[in-house]
This record gives structure tokens, C-alpha cells and sequence, in this order.
């Protein structure tokens, strides 16, 4: 039989007296039909850990270990990041054997997980915490010449589901040409479903072929954009990646996430991915770049992925992934994304304001400075903002933890280089 997808043939307000209707059909079709954004998984925007810049030039040598994982999941619970919501942890393109096994199973690296994959798997379950894996749809994943899934996405599916896995990143690279993406990842979801074991799927598309509106029906989360690197920015580098967007550094994302009006992409269960947070990595991305890399991240809904070294969390980047505040604007029940409201230069590289309704009626106020020298005054008026005129709302300063009692009609801020004020509005 083939696989009935409910989303793009019935709205979900609609589907009970379809199911009536059609119950004998959808009891054949039940695990098919459950499609990857609604299989239990990602009900808010996923946070964790990667290891693609831990011990590693994010992905220039990446060889995760058995030990590696074993030592972050020790950590993140030593350290109680799994109390503030991060579960996650994953391996990117480094821990795969570079061929299948006698049966054509796709098989972990020996010397990297000597005693094999389930065996990981079931340590982190120990420390309750989740593992994610990385795969293709294409024959070869991106780095290092590994087995790709295609052709072997229901027997890949059944491995990882035998494994244990609860989180499935699936990357864009060989793919065979006569198939669209939508068909390749529609088919490798469906795969993921079928096994009964919910996985969530993240889908690693890189904003082609109009991802942002179909990227929610097939997976949880789906990516919009080419890799993000630690670097500011490197569009004027004219570095770019495969893949939509301006460049790979944080301003350069945050000027294309601008550009696509992500509120009107984002939703519960479908989340938009700008790609790993990349915290202080030395010497390339500073305190005051990743304070604002977090809170963008935070103001759209997208999923927490932490891919710096998560162990012995002190100085800046402790500060910056355990604040309980900024992390609160992330997993809002709110479920959508903040959008810019005004922009001091076409280009972004001055002042911006950006703003987000939040589920118990407060708004998020992102006062960015995208200037690489200078400090800003940024003036906000709250009707910029969606309140009323003459609104005389309590603000809230979330990086410094601060009251700043009420403020009639709106404020001055400073906002220095490359930083953000990120605000809570409430009682207006």
C-alpha cells in the first residue's frame, strides 16, 4: 500500500470524521500515516548538543567516540543542563564505518565505538538524555566517502530504530537527480515512521526547492540555509556553501531569516533550522557575537543545538546557554518566530528592532547592532511593537537579569557592536 500523508489532504481540524470515514483504511495505514512532525517528537524546539565543533574544527576533522558522547552525557547532567531542557545529544558525519556490514547494515566505526552503537545508546538513556545520528539521502553522506541511505532507507531506518535512536539529522549530499528532495525525505520520514519507533527527524535540506513550505509535513525541524560557520559573517568573503542564503557567518543568517518572514514558516512541530549554535568558538566568534547568535535563535523558535564543547561550562559560554530566560523565549508556547520591524540599513550592518508575541500576552523585544565598530543608540517606540500608543509596559532586561521598571510609550537603549538588549514586555 502506499503511505497516506493526512497533512496535505486534510487539515487537522478536519481529520475526525475523515477517520471515521475511513477507518478500515487508516488502521492498514496507521503506522505510515504517522507522519514525522506529529509522531510524539519535537513538540517544542529540540535542544542539545552536536559534536561537530567539539575537540574538532566544526566538521574539518570530526571523529566523534564512544568515550566522547559518554563524557558530554556525564557532563550535561553533572552540570544540570538536561534540568534546563537540553536532551539531545548527536553525532554528525563522523561515526560511521566507511562501508556496510556482510548484511548491508550500516555499521559504526570500530576503533571510534569499540563496543559498538546500542551500547553508547543505552548510557545516555541511562543518564536520561536522548541520542541522535547522522545520515543522506544520497549514496555518500558529505565528508569521508561513508554509505549514504538511498536504497536503504527502510533497512537504515530499522538499524537506527534497533539502536536505539531518538533523533535522526539527514544531510543533502549525492543525491540521485531524478528524484526531488520532497520525494527523497518524504520517503526516508515515511521509512523512520514505519519502524514504530518515534525518532524526531531533522532535515538537513539547506533551504532549496522551497523547503519552508513543505519542510514541516516531513520532519520536525528542516533547515534553511547553508551550513553556519563560526565566523560573524563571510558574505563579503564570498564564502559560501551549498545551499539559499547570503553567507555563513550569524549576521549573515540573520539578514536571510529576515528576508524570509519566518513567523509565516514556523509552527509547532516544524521547526525552523538556522543551522548549529556555535558559542564562543575560539578565536573566531566572540561573547558578544554568540549572545546575539542565541537570542536570534531564540526569538525564531529554532531548535537549541549547542555544537561547542559542552564540558567544564564556565565564562561566557555558561552564561550564555544556561540563561533560563533567553531559553524561556525559545520554548514559548507561543510556537512561531520573532520578525524584524525596522532596520536602520539595508544591509543590517546598523541598528534593528525585531519583536515576538509571546503565549501569556507579553512581547519579546530584540534590539540587535550589527555595526562592526560603533555602539548604538536604538530608540523603540512600543506601537513599533505591536502595543497599544501610550502603553506603559514592565521591562524586563533578559541578559541582565534585570527589572527596568516601567517604561512610558517606549526607550532608549545603547547596544554595542556586534550585541543585542533583548526585552521582555509585560503588564501593558
Amino acid at each position: 500500500y502506499e503511505y497516506l500523508n493526512m497533512d496535505e489532504h486534510f487539515p487537522r481540524r478536519n481529520r475526525k470524521p475523515v477517520a471515521m470515514m475511513l477507518k478500515a483504511v487508516l488502521v492498514l495505514a496507521l503506522a505510515a500515516s504517522a507522519f514525522a512532525y506529529d509522531n510524539g517528537m519535537g513538540a517544542r524546539p529540540p535542544m542539545g548538543w552536536n559534536t561537530w565543533c567539539t575537540e574538532d574544527l566544526c566538521g574539518l576533522r570530526d571523529k566523534c567516540t564512544d568515550s566522547e558522547l559518554r563524557s558530554v552525557a556525564d557532563a550535561m547532567v553533572e552540570q544540570g543542563l538536561d534540568k534546563l531542557g537540553y536532551e539531545y545529544l548527536n553525532m554528525d558525519d563522523c561515526w560511521s564505518d566507511t562501508s556496510r556490514d556482510a548484511n548491508g547494515n550500516l555499521q559504526p566505526n570500530a576503533k571510534q565505538f569499540p563496543h559498538g552503537m546500542k551500547a553508547m545508546v543505552d548510557y545516555v538513556h541511562s543518564k536520561g538524555l536522548k541520542v541522535g545520528i547522522y545520515t543522506c539521502i544520497g549514496t555518500e553522506t558529505c565528508r569521508g566517502g561513508r554509505p549514504g541511505s538511498f536504497g536503504h532507507y527502510e533497512q537504515d531506518a530499522q538499524t537506527l530504530a534497533s539502536w536505539g535512536i531518538d533523533f535522526v539529522k539527514t544531510d543533502n549530499c549525492n543525491k540521485p537527480s531524478e528524484f526531488t528532495e520532497k520525494e527523497l525525505f518524504g520517503n526516508f520520514s515515511r521509512a523512520l515512521n514505519a519502524t514504530g519507533r518515534p525518532m524526531l527527524f531533522s532535515l538537513c535540506e539547506w533551504g532549496d526547492e522551497d523547503v519552508t513550505q513543505w519542510g514541516h509535513t516531513l520532519a520536525q525541524m528542516f533547515r534553511i540555509q547553508m551550513d553556519h560557520i563560526p565566523f560573524w559573517s563571510t558574505q563579503k568573503l564570498g564564502i559560501k556553501g551549498a545551499g539559499k542564503g547570503l553567507g555563513q557567518g550569524t549576521i549573515d543568517i540573520i539578514e536571510y531569516v529576515a528576508t524570509i518572514n519566518p513567523s509565516k514558516w514556523v509552527k509547532q512541530f516544524g521547526w525552523l533550522d538556522p543551522d548549529f549554535l556555535e558559542t564562543t568558538f575560539h578565536p573566531t566568534l566572540s561573547a558578544a557575537d554568540s549572545r546575539t547568535e542565541f537570542s536570534f535563535w531564540s526569538l525564531w523558535s529554532a531548535p537549541l543545538i549547542v555544537a561547542t564543547d559542552v564540558r567544564n561550562l564556565h565564562g561566557a559560554r555558561k552564561e550564555i546557554i544556561t540563561n533560563t530566560e533567553v531559553i524561556a523565549i525559545d520554548q514559548d508556547e507561543s510556537f512561531t518566530a520573532g520578525e524584524r520591524v525596522w532596520s536602520e540599513s539595508p544591509d543590517g550592518a546598523g541598528a534593528q528592532i525585531w519583536s515576538r508575541p509571546l503565549a501569556n500576552g507579553d512581547v519579546a523585544v530584540l534590539l540587535f547592532n550589527g555595526h562592526n565598530i560603533l555602539p548604538k543608540d536604538i530608540q523603540v517606540k512600543w506601537e513599533q511593537v505591536g502595543l497599544p500608543s501610550g502603553a506603559n509596559p514592565a521591562v524586563r532586561d533578559l541578559w541582565q537579569h534585570k527589572d527596568l521598571g516601567n517604561m512610558q510609550s517606549g526607550g532608549n537603549f545603547e547596544v554595542h557592536p556586534h550585541d543585542v538588549v533583548f526585552l521582555r514586555l509585560s503588564n501593558f
